[in-house]
């Protein structure tokens, strides 16, 4: 059985914050076999592209690597650099434990464009806010080489906020309103937990009770904050995870099944058919045609 390679997460130098920074030519000098091939990551990464030019796939999409650039990959999507890099980008990694440290931020980790929209590719230009975020990087990346104290993860996470509200809003798919809401939060928090947990295929009850809120206080929340059913997002997530293995594992279809917590192939092909209205066989058949 192989699986999808999963980018273990490099601290800095000497601290065990969970956020760091690279230049693409460090981190491939350390790493360039796994990241040639699609990877999967268990955080978020930032990409801002400098200059030149090269190709950059996520999940379904290739894209043309351009000058102040900036891209987004949410945790579990599918990565993959392709040869030759002859273009100079920064990489910023973080959890998303790290971000939500407070109710505002958690709130917004759940709403934002940049993260939540997987069948989009978040990837656009900066303009002139290119030498702020640029600076916010180089911010970021001079405090993690001081040595640790009590209030550094404080100012990391202030940077790497302020990165996140300015590119939100050069996004193009901004709606956010920051103002604390307790139904936002819960979907957030729903959401968060449903990632670090799809494999297990765990009922609406079961986060709920995780949570600590009735179901019928969940489903209420999701459907004024995201205008759809909690269970309705399970299954479009799920969805998309299924076609990121067909496409990108070289696992069969019965241990794909199984690794995502089927316990039988024959549901596992009829839950996927009546979604996509092809079988799970036919949609890697179409792909890799």
């Amino acid at each position: 059985m192989e699986d999808f390679i999963i980018e273990p997460f490099l601290h800095p130098d000497n601290s065990n914050q969970f956020i760091n920074t690279k230049n693409i030519s460090d981190l491939l000098s350390v790493r360039s076999a796994e990241l040639f091939k699609p990877h999967k990551t268990r955080f978020n990464c930032i990409h801002l592209f400098y200059e030149g030019s090269g190709v950059f796939t996520l999940d379904f999409k290739e894209l043309e690597v351009k000058e102040k650039h900036i891209l987004f990959v949410s945790t579990n999507q599918i990565s993959q650099f392709h040869a030759p890099v002859t273009y100079k980008s920064r990489v910023l990694i973080f959890t998303d434990d790290f971000l939500c440290k407070s109710s505002l931020q958690t709130q917004f980790f759940g709403q934002a464009s940049l993260f939540n929209d997987p069948l989009s590719l978040p990837y656009f230009e900066l303009g002139d806010r290119f030498e702020e975020i640029s600076s916010l990087f180089t911010c970021i990346e001079k405090e993690l080489k001081r040595p640790y104290n009590e209030i550094q993860t404080t100012i990391l996470n202030n940077y790497l906020f302020n990165i996140l509200l300015m590119t939100e809003s050069l996004s193009g798919m901004a709606n956010i309103s920051l103002d604390v809401c307790g139904n936002k939060i819960l979907v957030s928090k729903f959401k968060s937990l449903v990632n670090k947990n799809l494999y297990r295929q765990n009922s609406l009850e079961h986060y709920s009770y995780e949570l600590g809120v009735g179901l019928r206080s969940l489903q209420n929340a999701f459907l004024q904050v995201e205008k759809q059913s909690p269970k309705q997002w399970l299954i479009n997530r799920m969805i998309l995870e299924i076609k990121r293995n067909l496409m990108y594992n070289e696992m069969s279809i019965s241990e794909i099944a199984y690794q995502l917590g089927f316990k039988e192939v024959t549901n596992f092909t009829k839950f996927f058919k009546s979604k996509e209205g092809i079988t799970p066989t036919e949609f890697r058949k179409e792909y890799h045609r």
